[in-house]
């Protein structure tokens, strides 16, 4: 267990009991320490926008996560809407954002048009510039925040644009993120895991708001950053913290992969001793 005893703070709340068992396996403790809470659309309002859609469809249906689909997905179904929306999504040209929204997609047998390259709206903008968008109904699930790059796109392009947003996020209470910040800076946990992009953002703009972002990035010179892929990663890497990947975005892989470079690390260590 390579990670025996090792610390580690849970920034996420999705998926987060599922990491912690992983950790477990590997010896770790984990901490959950969520700075951003996921809050779900006002249900008329998601209903609505389904009905709409399952009685009129749309020329293009746009996913960038895969929670926001499996979402609509569990919505639909309890509307009893979710063969009617699954008729039109058939009929439509479909577009994706990510990784997980790709695995989404094939789980409920549907395929993608258009994919980004690199899981990042610039990318899915980028190979969204090869298709004529001018007249054509778009249907768009947005992913916890507004996008006004890829909304501002459409719109210059001609699309007549519906925006879904099937949940949102909220900073946590200020009170957890000062405890988490406070854990960093006095090396109270070795590790801090990053699945969002949004997860980063708070933490950071607290310590801002504090006046303790230097601190905080000398204190992750010895407190491990952690990200669940690159985009998540790009964030901190912009404000100059030091942040660690795997090649594959996965939470398994993340673990595993962390997991044998910390042994490569402890084996170097004993050679050096």
């Amino acid at each position: 267990m390579r990670l025996f005893g090792m610390r580690f703070a849970l920034c996420g709340p999705r998926r987060a009991e599922d990491l912690a068992l992983i950790l477990q396996k590997q010896g770790a403790i984990p901490l959950f320490r969520p700075t951003v809470q996921t809050v779900l659309a006002e249900p008329q309002l998601l209903e609505a926008q389904l009905r709409k859609f399952a009685q009129e469809g749309a020329d293009w249906a746009i996913f960038t996560t895969g929670v926001g689909l499996e979402e609509l997905h569990k919505q639909a179904e309890a509307l009893g809407l979710w063969e009617a929306v699954y008729a039109q999504l058939k009929r439509s040209k479909i577009a994706l954002r990510g990784y997980k929204a790709e695995q989404a997609l094939k789980r409920h047998g549907l395929e993608a048009l258009v994919e980004d390259e690199d899981g990042t709206v610039e990318g899915l903008i980028e190979a969204l510039q090869a298709h004529p968008f001018a007249g054509q109904r778009v249907f768009l699930q947005l992913y916890g925040q507004p996008a006004p790059r890829l909304v501002r796109f459409l719109r210059e392009q001609g699309a007549q644009l519906e925006e879904l947003l099937p949940y949102r996020h909220v900073c946590a209470p200020e009170a957890d993120l000062t405890r988490l910040l406070e854990e960093i800076l006095t090396h109270q946990v070795d590790a801090v895991v990053f699945t969002s992009v949004p997860q980063v953002g708070y933490l950071l703009e607290h310590a801002r708001r504090r006046g303790r972002m230097e601190v905080l990035k000398e204190a992750f010179e010895e407190v491990r950053a952690l990200a669940i892929g690159r985009v998540t990663a790009k964030p901190l890497q912009e404000a100059g913290i030091r942040v660690w990947h795997p090649q594959t975005e996965r939470i398994g892989a993340l673990v595993t992969e962390f997991a044998a470079l910390e042994g490569i690390g402890d084996a170097r260590t004993k050679q050096r001793l």
